[in-house]
């Protein structure tokens, strides 16, 4: 098919980016039909329609036409029912009767039946372009074609109005008028004989028809339907066949150049209608969906269109006709911003001819016609929306949305409508409510309008949200090609009556302005906006302005990374934005503002140019929308409320960084000129921060919507850290006054903000947030952070009010009735529990006050026992307490002033026992790591690093512990495994009694070294000094005076006191005897004198005896014991602790429970208890969580270069070392003892001197940190992470791995039964009494923390840092690749050896029983290019990401299989050229859940430098924590480590009675 102007379809002809950027193809397209004359002066003066009977009387001309069209019409039905051929058999009889049948079309309409006859007859004579039958005349059935052209010129008196005609015969005369269009219809479509001049004729006869109806303004009067209400009746139908059957031609024979100058020229004067603004973007949207399918394929997002609109386009019209026709459909109306113009639409002959005719009219411009202008413009603008957001790839489905016309008035509703029920076509409305006019007019236009009143349309709205708007298409064209497609008109359309300031106004031109963007962008570009505006501004055409400002603002935020937009495009952008966001009442349009707030959540995290002078502007707009509770404007209908606060919340987030980081800044007016001098102070960003600041806590505080408070949680976190880091960075330390009360406290300072933020946030928990599981888990996820934040000088006081208002928290949610409890419930419970340690943990001195440290205990043994000791007046006593109501006794509650009840005689009811287990932790770590952490061997082990193999290395003898282990082990209360050792190590110079106890309990492994001590231990004596013999001192006999003293039983002063008769009571002896007892007592003084006297010589010659002999005497004298060296101090142990009573081995009453004795000896002469140790200490006690990082480069989509970019320093940016730096410190894997990302090569204990020293890797780009020789890690007192950077060697053991899985599982059986498991790290007791000459009590000291991380682990020194100064290496062995399925691909292969140099052999089947909770991967992808995140291949990578624990959650012994929780999110960072990160979050793979992702990132977020390792990091953590919260496969360390204990007991312990026991107990174990 050839078309014509040949020579500009070259310019015309579209590309995959529709790029019109050429000065030669504008040029060359601005003339387009500059060469072609219109043929509207030979429509409007064609007399084809003009009869030989015009020239006689009308009453001639009626007889005769009545009489002939009669006959004729009679004739046809005669011939057509006996199927007769018809009598006109000459061509000169059928012209003559055409004459008549030309003159009978124009009758009046009294002569319905003469005209319809004629419709008759010329509908058979048409109908012989398709199927022509015998009742129609043969010249007409031999050559259609020239006859058809006269029917057609005829046909066009039928559309002319009649005067002074009543209703029922305008609705005749409409249906007289659908029959020939369906006529028409059916030859333009079915014909295949049409010639190129009946083609024209045809589409002239429709303009000519279109202009008859259309041209002359619509009005009504008091009588009823004027006489042009014809147009009413066929506005829509006569349009829709104009642009349907023109779409044919196009198909079929394209119109010539003419034809389509005629059909925009002709338009200007329908503009009033807006049927003529539906049909034009019906038949767009139809050709640009075509278009979009042609030019992107299949996968680009299509435009859905109704099925009718679609059958529009030929099913064989071929893309280039389509081209063709789109790009002159495009532009068929001219421009479409005219419509906010009623001079320009009134500027018309007819307008002005009936200005003149009509005394009441003062000006065409206030004919009341043109009060739907608002609605047009509106629709106009909102279909160009429509086609803009097709070419940006948002998929749109039109069925239920798009353009139809807007409902009949009310008196055309009342009547029938003159359509055919069968020919209507359901007409959707769209959804819009027609504004109100307010143009301020001069004060006579303003009394003319008071006449007529706009025409409301109150139709359906359908409401939009931001999360069911999906991406911009990857695909999708440069925003410079939108924009020379539509930016004219949007850019003009944006500023529809508004009033420019003067530096903005440009001389008002005279020339008018054109009618397409081809023909207008140089003028439109010159910022000529005036011209149809000289009265200010209004709000009438808000609504149209509206959508153009919102397809503005999506194509500015469509911007690609490194892409250019023409500067002309951006300072009009701009100019529009700053008058979009005004927020005064006289400037302030709602419409405009919402649609502009809703439609640029990206617009500050694209790297637009200069889009940073819009942020004073776009603050003010916030303030006026999140500072308020109820929109105090008019806004759209579409957007509620809630999504545009949300829209508002992501531009908040856009803009929480750039006071700190743009700082001095300033910021340059929009309506500042070179011209002007101002005296005001220049605006800078820093400026700016207090009134962000205020906003967000201002908006967090009125927010209701749960998803939009999460979001500005995130928020304040980011801006707390921000202001934090900030001034630890510059180093400004603020120091409060003496008054710390909120009030008083500077917000603008970290110390400040951080009061008001924690104040803020647990106010509102306690107020609005404690029943929401999201919101609540948010909060505690923003007072975790905030517990980790460095602020100089604490705030100890909001720190203390922190803790109990979290602990206030946790008493109401165990307080509520029983029907409240739920799993959600207690999943809040336990996550302020971790938040509370973590508090506390990082706030040590808040134990130390009294008040504090009783509250925390006291919320702790609520959560263990369901009650308190002793509770407040009116506060519950237990959790079931408010169900049981119908408890008659007042007993169950406790006063203050009641004593308090014990521990032991209280009933346990935990509100769960998962808020019991928490709550034993929090316990656990106020008495273990408050205070002592991190400990000495470093934050990477909560354990001591010494176990059974460290212990013999320093004890008599070298026995492993399979070969017959010199320890002893008890389990005490069915939960601590204590392993002694009666050894000393290394002190056999100090024989006292020793005892080494390896305490393994639920939250840890403890070492302890105790000696029974009866003197101090110093450094000069040693305890065998004590022991020696001193000797006896030699005796004095001159020492001092002798002196004989004669000892009294009573003082000398009793012999002078009188005596009584009391005295005599008793009589003497002498007195009561007879003669005969008389002699018997004097022989017995005899005995006791000469007994006395004997002795005395004795005394005396013994006496003299000793003085002869040596003193002291050898025979007599006593002697020292010799030294003991051989104790059985495991007994002294376990005496002096009182574990040896006989109640603690008597079994339990019970004996259903089976709950073994108190004290219970495991049996170690079986070397399977070694291995389930060794099992039970690679269970560590803290989670862990594993972070992938990747880098990738402009336009990278396959794994292979992903991972190749590490590999080098020069191949990433500078900021993404700094990055990996500052989400934790490097390890050596080798050495380290906590989580590696991999369980190969986790938790195991190494000396220095097993692991060779190997050179590191240099001038990588992270591949250094990919798990085979380091990788990143940080840890607190709850959790670790490990930082995994993978490279291709990753990629390559893990495919290699894979390869020999299958050969591994024979290899995997028979090996793991001669190694022994990983060891692991544990929580360390805070009296850890190791022996000084003990070596490895800390092999590893702590590294310090990550310089850009939030802050320094408390107590963490630099010692350790020497390790990674010196290269070192680790080898890798292949034998062992395919030992466990779950292989590291950057963990290093293990040997089959003991004597492995990276550290022990570990029995590897026993890794997944240690391992419970759902399988989470977080994956940090760095984006050069921010668009390349859609083609991003997760799948392909996920094969590196591997941990070994990817089926802990089917490891559960459970009869019943579960299926695995796989979770994987992706968070993205992208660098801005302004130095920010934009941060975008994705959920790849998600189990249905009720909870949202975690905070403190947000997607969309904005965040600096110095906060993104720090973020990012803890919303990993956070991420993780919210998965295990939810889980039912998940249970605590703790738990894990308390249920393998349990087991052990069960498996190896001793059923002893007491004697068996007791003798056990004193036999010696092997040496």
């Amino acid at each position: 098919m050839e078309f014509p102007f040949s020579n500009t379809d070259q310019n015309l002809r579209q590309h995959h980016d529709l790029t019109i950027d050429s000065t030669d193809q504008i040029e060359s397209g601005a003339k387009m039909y500059a060469d072609w004359a219109s043929l509207h002066d030979e429509i409007q003066c064609d007399r084809g329609n003009q009869s030989v009977l015009h020239k006689f009387p009308a009453a001639v001309g009626r007889e005769v036409a009545c009489s002939v069209v009669k006959c004729i019409a009679h004739n046809l039905s005669s011939a057509a029912t006996n199927d007769e051929p018809s009598s006109l058999e000459d061509e000169r009889d059928v012209k003559w009767t055409m004459e008549v049948l030309c003159f009978g079309l124009g009758l009046p309409l009294t002569e319905h039946e003469t005209i319809n006859d004629c419709v008759k007859v010329y509908v058979e004579w048409l109908m012989s372009l398709t199927q022509p039958k015998p009742c129609v005349p043969k010249p007409v059935v031999k050559d259609p074609n020239p006859f058809a052209q006269v029917i057609l010129h005829h046909l066009l008196n039928l559309f002319k109005p009649r005067p002074d005609c009543g209703v029922d015969l305008v609705k005749r005369q409409a249906l007289l008028c659908h029959r020939v269009l369906r006529a028409i219809e059916a030859v333009a479509k079915e014909s295949s004989i049409l010639t190129r001049d009946t083609w024209e004729t045809l589409l002239k006869f429709l303009l000519a028809a279109n202009d008859s109806l259309l041209s002359p303004p619509t009005e009504k009067d008091d009588s009823g339907l004027s006489s042009y209400d014809i147009s009413d009746h066929l506005c829509e139908r006569v349009l829709s066949v104009l642009f349907g059957i023109w779409l044919t031609s196009c198909n079929k024979c394209f119109p010539s150049p003419s034809l389509w100058k005629t059909f925009r020229n002709m338009c200007i004067y329908w503009r009033h209608h807006e049927a003529l603004v539906v049909q034009w973007h019906k038949v767009n949207h139809v050709l640009t969906a075509h278009m979009i399918r042609t030019m992107y394929g299949p996968n680009y997002p299509q435009l859905v269109i109704l099925e009718d609109d679609a059958q529009m386009v030929p099913a064989e019209m071929n893309s280039e006709s389509i081209t063709q026709a789109w790009f002159r459909f495009l532009h068929i109306v001219q421009n479409p911003v005219d419509l906010s113009c009623p001079a320009v639409v009134s500027n018309t002959p007819r307008f002005l001819q009936h200005a003149l005719t009509n005394e009441a009219l003062l000006d065409p411009s206030q004919h009341e016609c043109l009060l739907k202008l608002p609605t047009i413009f509106f629709k106009a603008m909102r279909g160009v929306s429509i086609m803009v957001n097709a070419f940006l790839g948002l998929p749109q489905d039109l069925k239920d949305n798009l353009m139809s016309s807007a409902a009949p008035s009310t008196r055309a509703a009342v009547a029938t409508p003159s359509t055919p029920p069968g020919q209507r076509k359901s007409a959707k409305p769209m959804s819009v409510l027609t504004s109100s006019l307010t143009s301020k007019v001069s004060s006579r236009s303003s009394q003319a309008l008071k006449v007529a009143a706009p025409a409301q349309v109150n139709l359906p709205v359908g409401k939009i949200s931001l999360e069911t708007r999906l991406p911009f298409a990857p695909t999708r064209p440069q925003c410079n090609s939108i924009l020379h497609l539509f930016g004219a008109w949007l850019f003009d359309a944006a500023l529809a009556g508004v009033k420019l300031h003067p530096s903005h106004a440009a001389p008002v031109s005279k020339e008018r302005r054109t009618s397409s963007f081809i023909e207008s962008k140089q003028q439109s570009l010159s910022m000529d906006l005036h011209a149809y505006h000289p009265l200010g501004s209004d709000n009438t055409y808000e609504r149209g302005r509206a959508e153009a400002c919102g397809a503005l603002c999506r194509i500015f935020c469509a911007h690609k990374t490194k892409e250019e937009i023409l500067p002309v495009y951006y300072s009009r952008f701009y100019l529009i934005m700053y008058y979009g966001l005004q927020t005064e009442e006289p400037e302030i349009s709602g419409e405009v503002l919402t649609s502009i707030l809703f439609n640029s959540c990206d617009l500050l995290r694209t790297d637009l140019a200069g889009v940073q002078i819009l942020t004073p502007y776009i603050l003010k707009a916030l303030e006026l929308v999140l500072s308020r509770t109820s929109a105090e404007f008019k806004m759209s209908e579409q957007i509620s409320y809630i999504e545009l606060r949300k829209a508002c919340v992501h531009l908040l987030l856009s803009i929480l960084c750039l006071p700190l980081h743009f700082k001095d800044l300033e910021i340059q007016d929009i309506l500042s000129t070179t011209n002007v001098v101002t005296k005001e102070q220049p605006r800078t960003f820093l400026s700016l921060k207090n009134r962000i600041i205020d906003l967000l806590r201002i908006a967090l505080t009125n927010e209701t919507d749960p998803t939009n408070t999460q979001m500005l949680l995130g928020g304040l976190m980011l801006v707390v850290q921000d202001l934090a880091t900030c001034e630890e960075t510059e180093s400004m330390t603020v120091q409060p006054g003496q008054d710390t009360s909120d009030s008083d406290v500077n917000p603008d300072t970290a110390h400040g903000l951080f009061g008001h933020a924690t104040s803020l946030v647990c106010n509102r928990l306690m107020a609005s947030w404690k029943t929401d599981l999201n919101t609540a888990l948010a909060a505690m996820e923003l007072l975790a952070g905030l517990a980790k934040v460095t602020v100089t000088p604490p705030n100890i006081l909001m720190c203390k009010r922190t803790v109990k208002w979290i602990c206030d928290f946790i008493v109401f949610q165990c307080s509520r009735p029983a029907p409240n409890h739920s799993r959600d419930l207690h999943t809040l419970i336990v996550a302020a529990f971790k938040c509370v340690q973590l508090w506390l943990v990082d706030h040590s001195s808040l134990l130390y006050d009294k008040e504090c440290l009783h509250y925390v205990l006291e919320v702790v043994e609520l959560g263990i026992s369901g009650t308190k000791s002793q509770a407040k007046q009116q506060e519950p006593q237990s959790v079931k307490a408010k169900v049981e109501k119908d408890a008659k006794s007042v007993a169950t509650k406790n006063r203050a002033s009641d004593p308090p009840r014990y521990k032991g005689t209280k009933d346990l009811m935990p509100a769960s026992m998962r808020v019991k287990d928490a709550a034993e932790a929090v316990l656990t770590c106020i008495i273990d790591q408050v205070g002592a952490f991190p400990p000495p061997c470093g934050p990477e082990s909560l354990f001591s690093l010494l176990d059974e193999r460290s212990l013999l290395k320093y004890a008599k003898g070298s026995s492993l512990p399979e070969q017959g282990s010199p320890f002893r082990y008890f389990v005490i209360d069915n939960s601590i495994i204590v392993g002694l050792l009666e050894q000393p190590l290394g002190n056999v110079e100090d024989p006292l009694p020793t005892v080494t106890a390896l305490i393994r309990g639920a939250f840890g492994r403890h070492a302890w070294t105790m000696q029974l001590r009866h003197s101090p231990r110093t450094s000069k004596i040693s305890s065998r000094a004590h022991l020696a013999d001193p000797g006896r001192p030699m005796p004095v006999e001159d020492a001092g005076t002798h002196h004989n003293v004669n000892h009294r039983y009573f003082p000398e002063c009793v012999d002078k006191i009188n005596k009584t008769n009391a005295d005599n009571s008793i009589p003497p002896l002498e007195s009561l005897t007879n003669e005969k007892e008389k002699e018997e007592l004097d022989k017995m003084k005899v005995f006791i004198e000469s007994a006395a006297s004997f002795e005395d010589d004795v005394s005396l010659k013994a006496s003299m005896a000793r003085q002869t002999k040596p003193y002291p005497d050898p025979q007599t004298e006593c002697k020292p014991p010799e030294i003991c060296h051989e104790y059985q101090t495991a007994r002294l142990f376990l005496s002096h602790y009182g574990f040896l009573s006989l109640e603690s081995l008597k079994e339990p009453s019970n004996r259903v429970c089976s709950v073994p004795p108190a004290l219970v000896m495991l049996d170690s002469t079986n070397t399977a208890l070694f291995s389930d140790l060794e099992s039970l200490d690679f269970i560590p006690s803290r989670d862990n969580d594993t972070l992938h990082v990747f880098y990738v480069k402009q336009n990278q989509k396959t794994a292979h270069d992903i991972l190749s970019n590490v590999t080098s320093y020069n191949c990433v940016q500078p900021q993404f070392l700094e990055f990996l730096h500052s989400l934790g410190w490097p390890v050596d894997v080798r050495r380290h003892a906590g989580w590696t990302g991999h369980v190969s090569s986790s938790w195991k204990i190494s000396e220095p001197d097993e692991c060779e020293e190997e050179d590191y890797m240099t001038g990588t780009g992270g591949s250094l940190y990919d798990g085979k020789q380091q990788a990143l890690y940080w840890a607190d007192v709850s959790s670790e992470l490990a930082i995994v950077v993978p490279s291709p060697e990753t990629y390559r053991l893990r495919t290699t791995s894979s390869s020999t899985l299958e050969s591994g599982h024979s290899t995997l059986n028979t090996s793991s039964s001669t190694g022994s498991s990983p060891h692991s790290s544990g929580l360390p007791s805070s009296g850890i009494n190791i022996s000084a000459s003990s070596p490895n009590a800390s092999p590893q000291a702590p590294h310090p923390s990550p310089r850009l991380s939030s802050s320094l682990p408390y107590g963490s020194s630099t010692a350790g840092d020497a390790n990674l100064l010196k290269p070192k290496s680790l080898p890798l062995d292949g034998e062992r690749l395919s030992r466990m399925e779950r292989e590291s691909p950057g963990s290093p292969p293990e040997s089959g050896g003991s004597n492995s140099s990276t550290g022990r052999p570990r029995r590897l089947g026993r890794q997944p029983a240690a391992m419970m909770g759902p399988d989470t991967k977080i994956l940090v992808v760095w984006l050069e290019r921010f668009q390349d995140k859609d083609s991003f291949p997760t799948a392909d990578l996920l094969s590196v990401t591997s941990t070994g624990q990817e089926t802990a959650g089917t490891a559960i012994s459970s009869s019943v299989p579960k299926a695995a929780e796989k979770d994987v999110y992706i968070i993205f960072i992208h660098a801005l050229q302004n130095g920010l990160f934009r941060v975008h979050i994705h959920e790849y793979e998600k189990t249905q859940t009720k909870m949202t992702v975690a905070i403190p990132l947000v997607d969309g977020m904005v965040v600096s430098r110095r906060t993104l390792g720090t973020l990012v990091r803890q919303t990993a953590i956070n991420i993780c924590r919210r998965r295990r919260l939810e889980s039912e496969a998940y249970q605590p360390p703790h738990v894990r480590r308390k249920l393998k204990i349990q087991d052990i007991v069960n498996k190896y312990k001793c059923s002893f009675s007491a004697a068996e026991f007791y003798t056990a107990l004193f036999q010696d174990v092997p040496r």
